[in-house]
């Protein structure tokens, strides 16, 4: 009866956000790693097989009611990858966007652009696969658990969570309230770069050289947090007070190294407020009036 009451549910929902209400009220319980495969069974997936070919990442085959689908995935996914995966699947299918042109590739399980209709999709699966493997009130309460913002929080969450580092790493700044931004450097080469939402404007994207003051540390320690030159990393403008920023790094093997930025937004309002105080009690020098 239960789960007649969830398909019911889930069958008038039409968006990422509340097919997951939907099914954390029937999962009011649910705890970290979320049991994805079992949850798929729960609302109509009937198996979830593996695909020999290392090409094809994953895909979902509908049946002629739409009720049931076969979930597959690649076997050279790895066990977090291939978690993604089948929740990637699970919200296309619960979506009713699921592909009829075939499978999905790796790209698409990490898109995030809305700009074609198949784009669009894809980032409504992946929103739906984020938030299911990482709910957001669990996250939060990992978040809070955890204390300041630190890079290596991203590892332990990946691990906790049983996702990989980059969805921890984006699911971290989809939840957290403070001001910071994490990137993925590899061979001196940013491949992946993204704020908070509280946190300015990134003059560094994908693809660019990333600064000198990344540098190589030992494997698996993290660095002290230094504070860095904030235009090599913002969009400032000139008239504007550059923001303190403090960077922090995890090297890895394969020459990568996790970077977190860190702005301290109460301190920046402080300083703010310092700079508009002292402007406007500054004696102003200007020349007097000639009375001769």
């Amino acid at each position: 009866m239960a789960r007649e009451r969830l398909l019911t549910e889930l069958a008038g929902c039409n968006s990422a956000e509340t097919l997951l209400a939907a099914i954390f009220r029937h999962h009011p319980d649910i705890s970290a790693p979320v049991p994805v495969e079992d949850i798929a069974r729960r609302v109509g997936i009937t198996d979830i097989r593996g695909l020999s070919d290392e090409v094809v990442s994953s895909s979902v085959l509908v049946d002629g009611t739409g009720v049931t689908a076969v979930i597959s995935c690649s076997a050279a996914l790895s066990t977090p990858r291939r978690r993604f995966a089948i929740a990637h699947q699970l919200g296309h299918f619960l979506l009713k966007t699921a592909r009829e042109d075939g499978p999905c590739s790796a790209r698409d399980l990490s898109e995030n652009r809305r700009d074609t209709l198949h784009r669009k999709q894809e980032a409504q699966a992946n929103r739906f696969a984020a938030g299911l493997l990482m709910p957001k009130p669990l996250m939060a309460a990992s978040l809070d658990s955890l204390g300041k913002p630190a890079i290596a929080h991203v590892v332990a969450l990946a691990a906790s969570y049983g996702v990989t580092t980059e969805a921890a790493a984006s699911r971290y700044l989809d939840v957290t309230p403070a001001a910071c931004a994490i990137l993925f450097i590899k061979h001196g080469v940013v491949h992946y770069a993204r704020p908070s939402r509280t946190f300015p404007a990134m003059a560094i994207q994908r693809g660019d050289a990333a600064p000198s003051s990344v540098l190589e540390d030992k494997i698996d320690q993290p660095t002290a947090w230094i504070t860095v030159e904030a235009r090599d990393w913002l969009i400032l403008s000139r008239d504007v007070r550059s923001p303190k920023v403090s960077m922090q790094a995890l090297a890895k093997k394969n020459d990568l190294h996790l970077v977190m930025l860190s702005i301290n937004a109460a301190a920046e309002r402080r300083a703010d407020e310092e700079a508009e105080k002292y402007a406007t009690e500054r004696p102003s020098f200007g020349r007097g009036v000639d009375r001769r």
